[in-house]
Formats: structure tokens, C-alpha cells, sequence
């Protein structure tokens, strides 16, 4: 069995502080007792301290997640800008293109036509030149 001051205690030791009457004993535990609520005090100020770091520490960490989240926001943005523009300006491109080629098509078309209306008159013409030689003579 160990004692307050973790001294091993025995038969002898029991009886010997038997012995040791209640002022001697009762200063000596006074004493522990005013060691203990120091050393209490002490741990609550240590306490409130690593408390107050933590607090501060965390703080701090939520204001840099906070800023960075705002930077890269912004930069999302920016980004999101510069490609809509981009998209805008290559549609652009892709229009005038299109209608650079609705131009070419439709000139080809024409031609088309053309070329088949006077191969119509020609085969029309050289289908009836005995006819159109009477009609000139």
C-alpha cells in the first residue's frame, strides 16, 4: 500500500504515522493541498492559453481559407470571361466563314443553271438547225 508521499507503507508505517498526531499531519497535508491548488491554477492559465492559440490559430487559418476561396473565385470568373469571349469571337469566325462558302455555293449554283439552260438551248438549237436554216434562207 503506497502513501500521500508514495511511500510504501507497511505495518510499521502505518503505526509510526498512528503516531505522527493530527498537526503534524494535517500541516504536511495542508501543504500538499496548496501545492495542488497552484499547480490547479497554473493548468487553468495554461489551459486558457493553449485555448486562446487554438482559438487564434483557427481564426486565422478560416481567414486565409476565406481569402484564398475569394482569389480563386475571381479567378474562375475572369477565366470564365476570357472564354466566353473567346467563344464569341470564334463564332465570328465560323460565321463570316459559313457565309463566305453560302457566297461560294450559291455563285457555283448559278453558274449550274446557267450552264444547263445554254446546254438546253444549244441541244434545242441543234435539234431544229434544219428548221432554223429554212427559217434564215
Amino acid at each position: 500500500m503506497l502513501g500521500l508521499n508514495g511511500i510504501k507503507l507497511n505495518n510499521k508505517n502505518l503505526i509510526r504515522n498512528k503516531k505522527m498526531e493530527s498537526p503534524e499531519r494535517l500541516a504536511k497535508l495542508e501543504s500538499q493541498v496548496e501545492t495542488i491548488k497552484e499547480d490547479v491554477k497554473e493548468l487553468k492559465s495554461d489551459l486558457k492559453e493553449v485555448h486562446s492559440r487554438i482559438t487564434t490559430s483557427n481564426r486565422e487559418i478560416v481567414d486565409k481559407i476565406d481569402d484564398m476561396q475569394t482569389r480563386i473565385e475571381h479567378k474562375m470568373q475572369a477565366n470564365a470571361q476570357i472564354s466566353q469571349d473567346q467563344h464569341a469571337e470564334i463564332k465570328k469566325e465560323v460565321v463570316q466563314d459559313l457565309e463566305k462558302m453560302n457566297a461560294r455555293v450559291s455563285a457555283l449554283e448559278q453558274w449550274k443553271w446557267y450552264v444547263i439552260g445554254g446546254a438546253a438551248v444549244l441541244g434545242f438549237l441543234l435539234g431544229h438547225v434544219n428548221e432554223i436554216v429554212k427559217y434564215l434562207k
